[in-house]
């Protein structure tokens, strides 16, 4: 099902000029929102003690609450995107793929048996949602 979610924000999002522009930027965020949905159902939904920090969608969102919003964040990336100038656009895009990125590598250190590098670690050094602002020379 997620999959198929993944496919229809794809084929809405492709006519837009940014993700014309922006063809590799896309697929990458999509995998990369695709890859912190699972992180979070695996979180939530088969472990004990770990809630969503994020304000807008509660401490126990539905599995369908969170894609919604993964769709919706998506999506309004690229309208905003659409409205900036290049090198504006570009920032943009680079700032939520690292944010999400870095997010990910959030839930990948808190998660219990995600530490590959150590012992479990419960709990997260980033107390809310990482923004990244990111630039290119």
């Amino acid at each position: 099902m997620l999959i198929i979610i993944l496919l229809i924000m794809l084929i809405m999002l492709v006519p837009m000029p940014a993700a014309a522009d922006n063809t590799e930027e896309l697929a990458l965020l999509i995998s990369l929102a695709a890859a912190d949905y699972q992180q979070s159902v695996d979180m939530f939904y088969h472990s004990d003690g770990y809630h969503e920090i994020n304000p807008i969608l509660g401490t126990n969102p539905s599995r369908a609450s969170m894609l919604v919003f993964g769709a919706i964040g998506i999506g309004l990336t690229y309208l905003v995107a659409d409205t900036l100038p290049k090198p504006w656009r570009q920032i943009l895009l680079d700032s939520v793929i690292a944010s999400e990125k870095m997010n990910i590598e959030e839930n990948h250190r808190a998660y219990t048996g995600w530490n590959a590098s150590g012992p479990p670690v419960r709990g997260r050094e980033i107390n809310g949602i990482p923004i990244v602002i990111s630039l290119r020379f």
